[in-house]
């Protein structure tokens, strides 16, 4: 099997590659009820001989479609990504994700009948805050899977780029109410509780790691300014690098809510969410793979750090558990960036498809290379387990 033969098969498949794209991105559905293109993803799948198994991991939108080899190991997961944002629709490209995993393997699968390995597609819900990934992994989804790639449209293409921790922090203030002009003194203002929280966070960025982000939104503070606000609340998304770290900050962060408690004689309440997106932790045997076929495939990787514009996700839990890479791929100029209505048209654009597609071809080679070289796959189990020490 060569390279060729790979990248004259995703020619092949490209019209129905687009569509996959087309069809997700004009339908989009939010966390966990991305039932429409789980379909179309699955169905694709089954057509060309996928064993599909669906609900995976107790998620009613999640999937797993397998094709195996000669053997069974290495087993390479190719992630699909498939919800959209509130309000916005596909303004993270995710509908370019599943297509890009579900072409790629299907390419492999189609030409590779000697194919010392297995190739899977897993369906993962529900990665903006919901943290899909995350279950699946509890629910053991991953425990036979070697090693997972996926690419993600940006605004920019790299190999690498680090992500951070993240979990979202709600403090509520219950304070009493009072008439603000006739009877101040008998009141306790929970909105000035909230605000002290908010400068007291804004004091403390200046004693942070440069990496740390803290960034929230007030929900709630009142409801007519007569009335000294009995009940304030805001949310916070805490970010850090390292995860010891990130403990930390998170602890600092209460205080800065429980000092403004304390000084404005509210009661506090902190809801810390359960789910916590860790860090990503990249596999650089398998990057410098990928970053060879991306040559080979007419895409160029831009000179930005992997440090540099740094967000988060749940793809970084799975890179603590197997080797896992991540590259992004440019859709649109540096200024479309992730989150906006243009990157919303740019995932449909001519010039995203045209990046689409050559990071299915880049993905589906980094995945024929591994398969072919026992030494490299050697390569990428030692470097994780060093990391992981």
């Amino acid at each position: 099997m060569t390279k060729k033969a790979v990248i004259k098969e995703i020619d092949r498949l490209k019209p129905e590659i687009i569509n996959i794209s087309r069809l997700i991105h004009s339908k989009p559905e939010l966390a966990y009820n991305e039932s429409f293109a789980s379909d179309i993803l699955t169905s694709f799948l089954k057509n060309n001989d996928f064993k599909v198994e669906r609900g995976i991991g107790g998620l009613k939108t999640s999937f797993i479609a397998s094709a195996k080899g000669k053997r069974n190991s290495p087993s390479i997961a190719l992630i699909a990504e498939y919800d959209a944002l509130p309000k916005m629709g596909h303004a993270c490209g995710h509908n370019m994700i599943g297509a890009i995993s579900a072409g790629a393997a299907t390419a492999l699968k189609n030409i590779a009948s000697d194919m010392t390995g297995k190739i899977s597609v897993i369906g993962t819900p529900a990665e903006e805050g919901g943290g899909g990934k995350i279950k699946l992994i509890e629910k053991g989804v991953f425990k036979n899977i070697d090693m997972a790639m996926m690419a993600h449209p940006s605004n920019k293409t790299r190999v690498v780029g680090r992500m951070l921790a993240v979990v979202e922090m709600t403090f509520t203030f219950i304070g009493k109410s009072s008439h603000a002009a006739a009877f101040p003194y008998e009141g306790v203002n929970a909105l000035d509780g909230l605000i002290l929280t908010y400068n007291n966070i804004n004091a403390l960025r200046q004693q942070l790691k440069e990496d740390v982000r803290i960034h929230g939104i007030i929900t709630e503070g009142g409801e007519a300014p007569n009335i000294i606000p009995d009940r304030a609340s805001a949310r916070f998304y805490v970010r850090s690098l390292d995860m010891k770290y990130f403990e930390d900050v998170i602890e600092k962060v209460k205080e800065c809510a429980r000092g403004a408690a304390k000084a404005t004689g509210c009661r506090l309440r902190i809801a810390i969410r359960k789910t916590v997106y860790h860090p990503f932790r990249p596999n650089y045997a398998m990057a410098d793979i990928l970053r060879y076929n991306m040559k080979l495939a007419g895409l160029k990787e831009d000179s930005i750090g992997e440090k540099e514009s740094m967000g988060s996700s749940d793809i970084g839990n799975l890179s603590q558990v197997v080797p896992t890479i991540h590259p992004e791929f440019a859709i649109g100029k540096r200024s479309v960036v992730n989150h906006s209505p243009e990157f919303v048209k740019a995932a449909v654009s001519k010039f995203g498809t045209d990046m689409m597609l050559k990071m299915t071809k880049t993905i589906a080679m980094t995945a024929l290379d591994i398969f072919s070289s026992p030494e490299k796959v050697k390569e990428i189990k030692s470097e994780f387990r060093r990391s992981n020490g």
